[in-house]
């Protein structure tokens, strides 16, 4: 038995090596599909982020604030 790797797309075989046979039989097995696409930020996203840390540096920095902030918005308000 032997092995040859490729990629089927669109009803599409493609062999990364030519199979070393001129003809015979074949089983095909499917492993993985390819890793999906990196998911790109939205514009609006984009903007309420920047909105959000923009004057970061310039400003004065209240540490506790900062912090209730974050907790709240990553576990919701504290009681």
């Amino acid at each position: 038995m032997l092995a040859v790797q490729g990629f089927y797309n669109n009803g599409v075989f493609e062999f990364k090596q030519s199979p070393p046979v001129k003809k015979g039989k074949f089983i095909m097995l499917f492993t993985e599909e390819e890793p999906p696409k990196k998911k790109i930020m939205s514009k609006e996203e984009s903007l309420r982020i920047l909105r959000k840390y923009s004057g970061s540096i310039d400003r004065d920095i209240d540490i506790e604030k900062e912090r209730d902030e974050y907790l709240n918005e990553r576990y919701g308000y504290l009681t």
